[in-house]
């Protein structure tokens, strides 16, 4: 990104980073991400493509944004995460009710080649190094000595997403408490 999103932003830059979030993600439920242009992103925000690239490299660079802004309201809405399991879980829990209760985009990613897609590809990237982040920074005890907290941290980011993939695409009948259910299995390393 162009502007750094951390520093104070004036009302006009929030109004105008809020219409391209919106533009992106409709666009991503109406169309596969490879076929979206900044010219149909600018249409639909109702920017000119001069100040799009004001504010982003290219699409791609966009999406990045509009993931870590969804990831950021996401991951704040954890409780206090404790040093255990159910951090993960609800972790997994948050992330599985915002791809459910996001019809468009999940049908969108479906269409697109499902987990083979270059939007999943992307979308999943974000979320792995997201929950690292966070299970380094909240879960793990730093004085860990069996395995390394970032391998561990590792490990548990690629199990979320792996189930998270499993849920979306291969069982998308599956319900919570059962997808619950066997990540714990996971967890304790139940085959």
């Amino acid at each position: 990104m162009k502007i750094d999103v951390n520093q104070h932003l004036t009302l006009g830059a929030k109004r105008t980073l809020k219409a391209f979030r919106i533009a992106m993600f409709e666009a991503l439920g109406e169309n596969e991400f490879d076929k979206i242009t900044v010219n149909d992103i600018c249409q639909k925000s109702e920017y000119p493509r001069a100040t799009f690239y004001n504010y982003f490299d290219d699409k791609l660079d966009l999406l990045q944004y509009l993931w870590s802004y969804i990831g950021h309201d996401i991951f704040q809405k954890l409780p206090d995460i404790t040093r255990n399991e159910d951090g993960l879980i609800e972790t997994f829990n948050l992330l599985l009710d915002f791809f459910h209760n996001n019809k468009p985009l999940l049908e969108n990613l479906k269409k697109s080649n499902g987990v083979d897609s270059h939007l999943w590809h992307n979308t999943a990237g974000y979320l792995k190094r997201e929950a690292n982040e966070i299970i380094v920074e909240h879960c793990l005890p730093s004085t860990s000595k069996r395995v390394p907290a970032k391998l561990l941290a590792r490990f548990y980011s690629d199990l979320i997403v792996g189930m998270l993939e499993w849920c979306l695409f291969e069982q998308p009948d599956v319900d919570k408490e059962t997808a619950d259910k066997y990540l714990t299995t996971l967890l304790h390393g139940g085959l």
